[in-house]
Order: structure tokens, then sequence, then C-alpha cells
């Protein structure tokens, strides 16, 4: 098995195993993401991500911790296609002596597809901060072949890379699995996470089990090997041990580990073991080893002896170029080319009596064909009471203008949610003396809005979620839903408004301070018609 062997990139590593071994990557984790990867064309993973976005969307508010999508945005990387969700937003507060610490943090997925490959990123606890660091590592991300070693420094999962220069280099996380189809009792486990922690190191350990071991239980370990040992500069313990079971069969049981300086992506903890004699029944007994004891040694020697950091120079491919700056509203398209920006499109054609299938005015996803326009005239009465729609084709493709960037359709807002009123403004002298607002400010209702941007409403049943307001203006009541029967049966209303704190978002550009810590919306428009709709 020794003389043909084919070498694996692990993390960042390369270690050699048998060329007919059976291998696999489990527990790969990156910057605090946990990573998956589906081998699927565009199609399934576009269905796929759309019957996800449904289900978060369907399981009701997202104020609940385990409800629905707070944000939902197209993932822009140049040559990948994707999604960005947060959802199941939890808010809770700290103390810190006597004063009151608020937190809040959300579910983020970043999932993207390239090459017939798709990968996803998935944290429990983050927020728009994580959400966008979880893009930033998918654009770090290249394919590479199953036994490909890529030149590139950074950090290898299966069928792909993390290339360098990283956002983060740190919670990294891979471990390799390796099989032998002739010897299925014998299986070898080399894993890679961060270093620098305070376990005790394995002859510690291994002192402390035998410690605490019988009499009998010694006899039946031999150690053939015990004793520090490094690997091509990386200094570790080795432990090599023969075991008699209780059934009398052979096994063997082989460890070494490093354990690594701590905020070293290339000083990990390392850890390689080799079981032989484990049943081929899960639960099942132990089973004498198959291979003899010089095999299970030479085998252990070759492969442990291989563990070396992965050499790489300057990037050979260079990194992507960012995409050019999105079209401006009013830009236009030919039906049947790609869309440039995913928003709503106003199709030019139709007119007084001549309508379009599906509305003037449609959600189109980038990268999709716009598509050509059948125009309905209004029906003759005669077509009316035979139930006939007359249509048209024009016979030159539609031409479709961008009105609205929203990354996500519009939905109709259930009941009419307090407007901002027009205000005396924020005189400049005024503003001038004072601190310029920044993402955080709370104000309540009633006060004047001190910057124009997204605020979001502080009560958690609120239907607002977050709207925009311009500066001036005087900041609105939240507006809630009544259980019907509370004033006094079906007569009583339906919603009732009250006072509440707004807190700023996202600054217009006009008065940006800061970038937030949570987009209310990407890339809207800032000055949209209308109040948006609750989330």
């Amino acid at each position: 098995m020794t003389e043909n062997m084919k070498t694996v990139c692990v993390g960042r590593f390369l270690v050699d195993v048998p060329a007919n071994a059976d291998i696999r990557l489990s527990h790969e984790r990156v910057a605090g993401f946990e990573i998956d990867t589906v081998e699927e064309n565009e199609a399934a993973f576009r269905q796929r991500i759309a019957a996800r976005e449904s289900d978060i969307g369907a399981r009701g508010p997202a104020t609940d911790g385990t409800g629905g999508m707070v944000e939902a945005r197209d993932l822009r990387i140049a040559g990948m296609t994707g999604r960005t969700f947060m959802y199941g937003l939890n808010r809770g507060y700290t103390m810190k002596g006597d004063q009151r610490i608020d937190d809040e943090y959300v579910s983020v997925e970043v999932h993207g597809h390239i090459g017939g490959l798709s990968f996803s990123l998935s944290a429990k606890y983050g927020d728009e901060d994580r959400a966008r660091l979880g893009e930033a590592m998918m654009a770090r991300l290249r394919l590479r072949a199953a036994d490909e070693i890529p030149p590139d420094a950074g950090f290898c999962i299966w069928r792909a890379i993390f290339v360098e220069p990283l956002p983060v280099s740190k919670a990294e996380h891979v471990a390799l699995h390796v099989g032998l189809p002739a010897h299925p009792d014998v299986a070898l486990t080399f894993a890679s996470m961060p270093g620098g922690g305070t376990t005790p190191d394995l002859l510690q350990r291994i002192a402390d089990i035998d410690a605490d071991a019988s009499a009998d239980e010694l006899l039946r370990v031999t150690k053939l090997r015990i004793g520090k040992r490094s690997i091509n500069g990386l200094p570790g313990d080795e432990v090599l041990e023969r075991m008699r079971e209780l059934n009398f069969a052979t096994t063997y049981a082989f460890m070494w580990e490093t354990q690594g300086v701590a905020g070293d992506p290339v000083k990990p903890f390392l850890s390689l073991e080799l079981q032989g004699g484990m049943s081929p029944r899960s639960g099942g007994k132990p089973v004498d080893t198959s291979l003899h004891e010089d095999a299970v040694l030479a085998l252990w020697d070759r492969i442990s002896s291989s563990i070396r950091v992965r050499p790489s120079g300057p990037p050979s491919v260079p990194p992507s170029e960012p995409e050019p700056p999105s079209p401006a509203l009013g830009t236009t398209a030919r039906a049947g080319e790609p869309c440039p920006h995913s928003g709503w499109w106003r199709c030019n054609d139709g007119g007084p009596g001549l309508d379009v299938q599906g509305g003037a005015v449609q959600y189109v996803r980038k990268g999709e064909p716009l598509p050509q326009a059948l125009l309905l005239p209004r029906p003759t009465v005669w077509q009316k009471l035979r139930g006939i729609q007359p249509s048209i084709e024009p016979a030159q493709p539609s031409i479709w203008k961008l009105v609205d960037k929203r990354q996500r359709p519009r939905t109709p807002a259930v009941v009419a949610l307090a407007p901002a009123v027009p205000g005396g403004g924020v005189p400049d002298e005024e503003a001038g003396r004072g601190r310029a607002a920044a993402v955080g400010d709370c104000n309540r209702t009633g006060e004047a809005c001190p910057a124009s941007g997204w605020w979001r409403c502080e009560e958690a049943h609120a239907l607002d979620g977050a709207r925009w307001f311009p500066r001036g203006s005087l900041l609105p009541a939240a507006t809630f839903l009544v259980p019907r029967g509370l004033f006094g049966g079906a007569a009583g209303p339906d919603v009732i408004q009250r006072r509440s704190a707004w807190r700023l978002m996202r600054l217009a550009a006009a008065d940006t301070v800061t970038l937030p810590s949570r987009q209310a919306q990407d890339d809207a428009d800032p000055t949209p018609a209308g109040p948006t709709t609750p989330a």
C-alpha cells in the first residue's frame, strides 16, 4: 500500500495516503462559519435556495428567535450566483454593573454556486457584520480538482480553497478521514483546529489514564512506542499501543499530536489517529486487525512522516475585480437580454387601453432574460360575452426601464402605517452646534428626524419594521394589530397606533457618518416613494 501514494490537501497542510484509499473531509469551518458543499447544477441550486428562502419566510415574525426573514439579498461576486439570508432575530440584554447593554443577533447563511458546486457558510449567531464577513469569505473561494494541490496560500476544503489574503484567518477546522477498501477494520483520521489550547498534552493524558487503570487493564496494553516526536519541524507527542481486548482480539491505537500556537494559522493543533481492529458492524465487538503489526507500523510511519505545511507562493490567479457600479435608475434594456440588476422594471409598450400581461412593472432577477411583453387590448362586448381575451405580441423586442432597485420583491402592506408628518426641519446652525446624527441614535415619536435614512421601530410586535424618513419630518407612531373583539367585537379597530422609539440603522448618502452594523435593506433607493412593508 505504501509503494503508491497520493497527496491530499487538508486545510493548510499536506499528507500522503495510499493511492487506493477512500478519503473524505468533514467538520469544515472557517472564520466561525460551518461549511457545506453540494455538487449540483445552477438550476438545482436556484430551486433549493428559493425553497429555503420560502421556508424561512413562512415561519412568521422575524422577532421571536425562530421566526422568519430579517433580510435576504443577492450575492454580489463576479462569476458566482448566490443569496445571503439573515433570519430569526433575537433580542436580549446583559448587565455590566448598573448599566444595561442591549444585544441582538440573527442567524446568517451565505449561499453561492460556481462551476457545478454549491457552497454554504452558516452561523447560528451573527449580525450584519458577520453576514458581510461571510460574503467576503465567499469572494475568496476558488475551485480545485479533487486531487489538485493548489499553489496559492490559503485553506483547503473539499473541491475548493479559500485563498489569501483572507479577512479572517482563525477558527479554521477540518478533518480528513481515510479508509482502506481491502482492510475495513483499519481507519485513519487527520484533524486540524485552532492551536494553543490549555488541554494537557498527549503524554500527560496517557500518564493520567495509566494512573487510574487497573492491573488487568495495564497487562492487556503494550506500548510499542511512546515519547516526543517532531515531524517536519512540528513538535509533538506520539503514543503507539497494542491492545488485547476482552474477546481476545488484537487491536492497535496509534496517536500523534502537536499543540500548535494560538492565533497562528500555520501552527494549529494537529492530531493523527490510526485505529486497527474496528468491527465492520456498528457497535460490534473488536476484531483482529487484518494487517500484521509490522505492516501497521510501516503504514503509520509512512503517513505520519508526510505531514507538512503546504508550500505556497504568490497568488497565481489575481483576486476577482469588484463588479462595476450597479446601473442607475432609468437604465433601459431589451427583451431577451440578461437583466443587469435585480429590481422592478417597467415595460415601455402598452398605453391607454393596452395592458401588459403580468403587469407593466415586473420584478426580474439579475441574469434572467427580460421577457417579451404580451399586450392585452380591451375586449369588445362580444368578446367579453364569449370570455375571450385578445392579445398582441409586438414584432420588435420590448424595452424595459429600471424603476426600483430593491433586492427583494415588494409585498402589499396589510394595513396603512402612520406617515411621517412634515415638520419644521432641523436648522443647520442647530445641527452644527450638536453632535451629528450617527447610526444607533434613538429618537421618539413626535421628535424631529435628525437625519434622512432608515429608522427601525424598537417595538418588537410593531408592523413598521425598518422605514425611511426624511430629515426634519416628525417621527410617527408605531402601528400594531389588535385581536378582534378586544375593543368591543367586530366593530372595534383592527389596528392601533401609539408612541414608540425609532433607532437609526442606515444614513442617507448626504448624512453618512459611519456604516451601520446591520443594514435595513441592501442597495435601496435613498428616496423611496413610500414606507416599506413590514418584515
